[in-house]
């Protein structure tokens, strides 16, 4: 199964091969000449709006343009125009069809040879659209949530289309009504509609905008959750396949709706040029996630053995454009700029994966650190018109410290996280603990503790799970030590709760405020912060708060 850009850019192909070839007739001049000629007038099914555009697609291997062109609808004559782009002849209906069979002729005239004379039919449905309803909140939102992460990556933000909008609620009250891939055993893909089920506007994404006058490529991601629209974006841009669309250089327009729990985009992929790569995470991203857990179809990591979920968060690499024939790769490494260690991952190329075209995944085998800044290096070779070329991409992105802060951050502000991404300035994070709180703060988002601050002969303790959850850090108990073992990035450090000691990176310290057990909860003295974390500890007494800056 090819990704959702692939997709589209195949029945973008596909719609054109048709169009070209569907005929090919010979004029018949009065002298002994020929010509021939290539056309596909459509709409030919049944349509979803009562002013379905119609087109008379056609192509000819004369040199001259024809001396008049006519087209008529049910034996009237309409004002069409030919657009040389297209190729084709034009016409939206100003006033509503009527539900029901219509017929349209085009007739081309040249000097000299017989008129070329074609008709054809098609029916507007009896519950055909006559206005396409406004976008509602929920379509709103999820197209910011799309123009966030276009914006993220510097590209064009795109736009509602009222044909796409019509498809993808269409679709989505479809998979809703009909319950697709509800039941364990349900095989169905929610990209095809059944014409025996309710609901029905076509069977593919292609026909299903067609149905509704949309007459370009289109892609579409389908997610089945509970989450808002919002958050179902987020998770079909954090799936390698159905992030593909996404990001899109080329991209203008699109539908969205969500109808239950299913979200629907259509992607309309307009006319591509020269081939741009795209990267992602975003080059200078301060927020990328760490963890992949699997919600693709089909599974990136099936073509490898002995693989399993969780995995790091998928690196991919595409590009996207006429013309190209081939992508490879000629090198690839991930590297921890903490440690100067590569990081295991494994690949995936259109030679291993038959669901990429003109994309390359790395996938880190385990998930990434939190708070750890990342190089990517690819070497890609792109074959072009039989030539091919090489090129070298090189980046740096950095994960996020807490789970899901990227996301709250990205939809918060895009403006101000993208400046932080485009920032050369070091990477900072800044933690406040209220020592009469109930929560903290990371980077300015809330988020609730886990035990309260204590107080105990005169000295205030955090709990170190909190603070690990703040700093990116992971905490282990040594129940033979009865110490916490807390692990950031290189620095390791031991905290006894028995004994007037502390051990950072195996050398160990005598200090007079050692973390101790409080109830069930290890607790780590504010005094103590500065000397193990590596960061720098402000308290203000006036607001009883810890800063900490690192």
């Amino acid at each position: 199964m090819k990704s959702p850009a692939t997709l589209a850019k195949l029945l973008l192909l596909l719609s054109l091969t048709l169009l070209l070839s569907v005929a090919g007739l010979s004029l018949s001049p009065a002298k002994s000449m020929a010509a021939s000629y290539k056309s596909l007038g459509t709409p030919k099914e049944t349509v979803g709006t009562t002013k379905p555009p119609i087109r008379f697609y056609y192509t000819s291997d004369m040199t001259t343009p024809p001396d008049s062109y006519s087209m008529y609808i049910d034996e009237t004559k309409v004002a069409a125009v030919y657009d040389k782009e297209e190729e084709a002849f034009l016409y939206t209906p100003t006033a509503d069809l009527t539900p029901g069979t219509h017929t349209v002729r085009m007739s081309i005239v040249y000097s000299g040879y017989e008129p070329i004379d074609q008709s054809w039919t098609f029916t507007v449905a009896s519950d055909a659209i006559k206005q396409f309803a406004a976008a509602n909140a929920a379509q709103i939102v999820g197209l910011a949530a799309v123009n966030d992460y276009r914006t993220l990556f510097g590209l064009p933000k795109v736009v509602f289309n009222d044909k796409l909008n019509a498809s993808a609620s269409s679709h989505a009250a479809y998979l809703d009504l009909n319950k697709i891939k509800q039941g364990k055993d349900d095989s169905e893909s929610m990209h095809a509609e059944n014409p025996d089920k309710p609901g029905f506007t076509g069977k593919g994404p292609f026909d299903r905008a067609v149905y509704f006058g949309y007459t370009s490529g289109v892609g579409e991601d389908v997610a089945y959750s509970k989450d808002s629209i919002a958050g179902s974006v987020d998770s079909l841009f954090d799936a390698p396949y159905h992030r593909s669309p996404f990001l899109d250089p080329y991209l203008k327009e699109i539908g969205i709706s969500q109808v239950g729990f299913y979200t629907v985009i259509e992607f309309g992929m307009d006319r591509q040029e020269e081939p741009k790569l795209v990267v992602s995470p975003a080059p200078g991203d301060r927020y990328a996630p760490t963890v992949f857990g699997g919600n693709e179809e089909p599974d990136p990591i099936r073509i490898h053995s002995g693989s399993e979920y969780p995995v790091g968060y998928p690196i991919m690499a595409e590009y996207y454009g006429l013309g190209m024939e081939q992508v490879k790769v000629l090198g690839a490494d991930l590297m921890n700029n903490g440690t100067k260690k590569s990081v295991d991952f494994w690949i995936n190329s259109p030679e291993n994966d038959s669901s990429l075209d003109a994309a390359v995944l790395l996938i880190p085998r385990k998930p990434l650190e939190p708070d750890t800044s990342y190089h990517v290096m690819l070497t890609l070779q792109l074959t072009k018109g039989g030539q091919r070329v090489t090129e070298v991409k090189e980046w740096d992105f950095t994960t996020e410290p807490a789970a899901e802060i990227g996301k709250k951050k990205l939809h918060n502000n895009t403006d101000s996280y993208k400046r932080l991404s485009d920032s050369a300035a070091p990477v900072q994070r800044t933690v406040v603990f209220g020592l009469d709180a109930s929560s903290y703060t990371l980077d300015g988002l809330n988020y609730p503790m886990k035990q309260k601050p204590v107080i105990e002969d005169g000295s205030s303790y955090l709990y170190v799970r909190d603070l690990a959850a703040a700093l990116g850090a992971s905490v282990e108990w040594d129940s033979g030590n009865q110490a916490a073992v807390y692990t950031k990035g290189t620095r390791k450090v031991t905290l006894y709760t028995t004994k007037n000691e502390v051990e950072l990176n195996g050398e160990t310290r005598t200090t007079d405020t050692p973390a101790k057990l409080i109830g069930d909860y290890t607790m780590v003295p504010v005094r103590l912060l500065s000397e193990v974390l590596g960061a720098k500890i402000t308290y203000t007494e006036a607001t009883r708060t810890v800063t900490i800056a690192y």
